[in-house]
């Protein structure tokens, strides 16, 4: 399936941005989830994570933590959609995360460069790393 717009309430996005620079320069990290209709990803709960690794160049999000915040978000009848992280670089997936990327199927890997504050959202299509558009709506009132 080709997804080709990931759509994220501002409130989410200023999230990641306030999570990512808490940690800074540690690679802040979260998992997302949501519906997926037609040819878009809808994130309708955004599930902060722990960088596990404390590191500035690769994240780990406890098992744990995933195994929970799957089984929450299953209970709510949302999917897993995707992963965020930040890294001190450009808003494009490194060449470990392209490998990790493969690891994950189809899900987002949303990217926040903290240096410039730019994201970036990409997914892993045919073998090949492939940017997905951000549409960024409003917060619901």
């Amino acid at each position: 399936m080709t997804i080709s717009v990931l759509q994220i309430e501002g409130q989410y996005l200023d999230l990641l941005k306030d999570a990512a620079r808490k940690v800074e320069p540690i690679e802040a990290c979260a998992m997302l989830f949501g519906e997926i209709k037609d040819e878009e990803i809808v994130v309708k709960k955004v599930v902060v994570a722990t960088n596990k690794l404390h590191s500035e160049k690769r994240f780990e999000i406890d098992p744990e933590a995933v195994a929970e915040a799957l089984t929450e978000a299953e209970r709510e009848g949302l999917e897993f959609v995707g992963l965020f992280h930040s890294h001190p670089a450009p808003a494009s997936p490194s060449s470990l995360d392209v490998e990790f990327m493969r690891l994950w199927g189809d899900a987002i890997w949303l990217i926040l460069s903290s240096k410039d504050s730019r994201i970036g959202a990409y997914r892993m299509e045919n073998g090949k790393v492939s940017e997905v558009a951000i549409k960024c709506v409003n917060t619901k009132s």
